[in-house]
C-alpha cells in the first residue's frame, strides 16, 4: 500500500501527520509525505525515515493586496506540482491534515481519482479543510462537534493522532533529568510551534509578581523558542524562582510527566497530550483572531477541563492571581485533570490507520 501524506505549516498539523506515517509504516505501507518548506517541517521531518517533499509557503491571504493578486498564480504551480508527485509517485491513497501544504495534494488527488481523505484537528475546521469537504472521499475528526460544518457524507471520528514516544510515562527518571526539587510544584509553560514571545513575557512577569512564599514553592519548566531563552531565564535568575528554560524539549513526554499544572497555548496536539497525563490546564490560545486555538480552548473549557483566558484581555496581575489560586486549590486540580482525561484519546493514529486500510479494501 502506497500513501501519500500531506500536511505542513504548524507543528499542529505535523505531528498527526507523522503519527499516522508511523502507524501505517507498521502494517508495511510505504509512505510518501509532502510538506512545506519551513524550517519547522524540516526539523520535524528531518528523522523520518521515509520519502519527503518540500513544495512553496503559500498561504491563502486573509486580506486583498499584493499577495491575494499573487496567490493564484503560485497555487497553479502548486498545483503543477502536486500534479507531478502524484503521477510519479502513484499513491492509493492522498491523506490531507490542513494547512496549505494539503490543498493542492488533495485536490489533485481527487481530480485524478485517488482516493482521498483528509483530517480536521481542532473543534472549527480550517480553511483548506473546509474546502476540501466538497472533494474528500471521507473525513476524521479529532472532536465529534466539528461534525456539523461538514457536509461529506462520510465523516468519521477517530481523535487525534499523538506521537506514542509524547505519551509515554516517565516521572522517575525525568525527574532527575531536568534537576527538579520533588518538594515543589512544577508548572509547565508551553508556547506551541507558532510562536511563544507574548505568552513568554506574560507567564514570566506574572510568577515574578508572586509572593515570595509561593515563589518558594514552585519551578517553571518553560520551552520559550530559540529566540527567547537566555531572556526569559535570567528574568527567572533575578527573581530567584528555580527555573529551566528551553528552546525545545524533544522528549516532551518527560515535561508531561513531572509538570503538575500547565499553561499553554491551545493547539490539539498540545491539548490532547496534556489531557492525555490528565494535567491541569490554563489555556492562552494564539491571539490571532483566524487562530483555530480559541476554540479548542472554549471547548475544554465548557467541560471544565482547562481554564481558558484570552490573551488580549488578560492582564499579567490577574494570570498572577489564578497562577496562586491553582497553587492552593489542589481540589480544583484534581477535577480539572479528571475532566481532561475523559476528554483524552490514545489511539487515534491507531483509529485513522485502520480507517485508510478499510477504504483500500472496499475499493
Amino acid at each position: 500500500m502506497k500513501v501519500l501524506i500531506a500536511s505542513g505549516g504548524s507543528g499542529g498539523h505535523i505531528f498527526p501527520a507523522v503519527s499516522l506515517a508511523r502507524e501505517l509504516r507498521k502494517i508495511g505501507a510505504e509512505i510518501i509525505f509532502v510538506a512545506s518548506r519551513r524550517r519547522l517541517d524540516r526539523s520535524i521531518l528531518e528523522k523520518e525515515p521515509y520519502k519527503k517533499i518540500f513544495l512553496s509557503v503559500n498561504p491563502m491571504p486573509y486580506k486583498f493586496g499584493l499577495r491575494a493578486l499573487i496567490f493564484p498564480f503560485k497555487l497553479a504551480l502548486d498545483a503543477l506540482a502536486a500534479f507531478a508527485i502524484l503521477v510519479k509517485y502513484r499513491p492509493e491513497t492522498v491523506i490531507g491534515f490542513g494547512g496549505y501544504t494539503s490543498g493542492a495534494m488533495v485536490l489533485l488527488g481527487s481530480v485524478m481519482n485517488v482516493r482521498t481523505i483528509i483530517h480536521e484537528q481542532n473543534v472549527i475546521p480550517g480553511r483548506t479543510n473546509r474546502f476540501l469537504d466538497r472533494v474528500a472521499g471521507s473525513v476524521a475528526l479529532s472532536f465529534s462537534e466539528t461534525g456539523k460544518y461538514f457536509s461529506n457524507r462520510n465523516v468519521i471520528i477517530t481523535g487525534n493522532p499523538l506521537r506514542e514516544e509524547s505519551l509515554k510515562e516517565t516521572r522517575t527518571g525525568a525527574l532527575g533529568g531536568f534537576k527538579l526539587d520533588t518538594e515543589r510544584m512544577t508548572i509547565l509553560v508551553m508556547g506551541g510551534s507558532q510562536g511563544a514571545s507574548s505568552l513568554n513575557r506574560l507567564v514570566s512577569e506574572s510568577v515574578v509578581l508572586l509572593p515570595a512564599a509561593k515563589k518558594k514553592r514552585l519551578q517553571i519548566i518553560h520551552i520559550a523558542g530559540a529566540k527567547k531563552t537566555g531572556e526569559i531565564q535570567k528574568r527567572y535568575d533575578e527573581e530567584g524562582i528555580r527555573a529551566r528554560v528551553y528552546a525545545f524539549i524533544p522528549n516532551i513526554n518527560e515535561a508531561y510527566s513531572v509538570s503538575d499544572m500547565a499553561i499553554s497555548r491551545s493547539g490539539a496536539a498540545a491539548v490532547f497530550e496534556l489531557a492525555a497525563f490528565r494535567k491541569p490546564m490554563i489555556l492562552i490560545p494564539y491571539p490571532e483572531e483566524k487562530n483555530n486555538q480559541r476554540f479548542n480552548a472554549i471547548y475544554f473549557a465548557e467541560k471544565n477541563a482547562a481554564i481558558y483566558r484570552d490573551e488580549k484581555n488578560l492582564r499579567i496581575e490577574e494570570l498572577r492571581d489564578l497562577i496562586s489560586a491553582l497553587m492552593d486549590d489542589s481540589a480544583k486540580r484534581g477535577m480539572l485533570a479528571d475532566n481532561a482525561g475523559k476528554l483524552s484519546v490514545t489511539d487515534g493514529a491507531k483509529k485513522l490507520a485502520e480507517i485508510v486500510c478499510m477504504i483500500k479494501k472496499s475499493t
